[in-house]
């Protein structure tokens, strides 16, 4: 024990103060239930309820996966190439050739040089 504890044992003793008035637990049961109000039964709910309660995070996950498909499927259906960008390869292809040309004139490669390295 500390010292707190033995100065409040010899200044009030080891007697508990607290008592309980005489048959105080005999009735106590029934006036706890009529202090109690009264509860109503409830209701039960038909089945259909519950298995729509049980369906509904099922549902709306479906519904997540559809929008999400449609939305995809809609970002590469306007993506797709048009007749202008099929130019636009023409064009790169044109420059690709152009740009062999000035390579192959810079390295001094002829017709026949080019054919001897093909035929090895």
């Amino acid at each position: 024990m500390t010292n707190e504890e033995k100065l409040i044992e010899e200044h009030l003793g080891k007697q508990n103060p607290f008592r309980v008035p005489e048959g105080y637990f005999d009735s106590f049961a029934d006036r706890l239930m009529q202090q109690l109000p009264e509860q109503q039964e409830q209701e039960v709910k038909p089945a259909k309820t519950v298995r729509m309660k049980a369906l509904r995070p099922i549902l709306v996950a479906a519904a997540c996966v559809a929008v999400a498909i449609f939305s995809i499927t809609l970002y590469f259906h306007q993506t797709q190439e048009t007749p202008e960008q099929n130019n636009v390869a023409a064009v790169t292809s044109n420059t690709d050739e152009e740009y062999l040309d000035e390579a192959a004139d810079y390295v001094m490669l002829d017709n026949a040089d080019i054919y001897a390295c093909l035929s090895e």
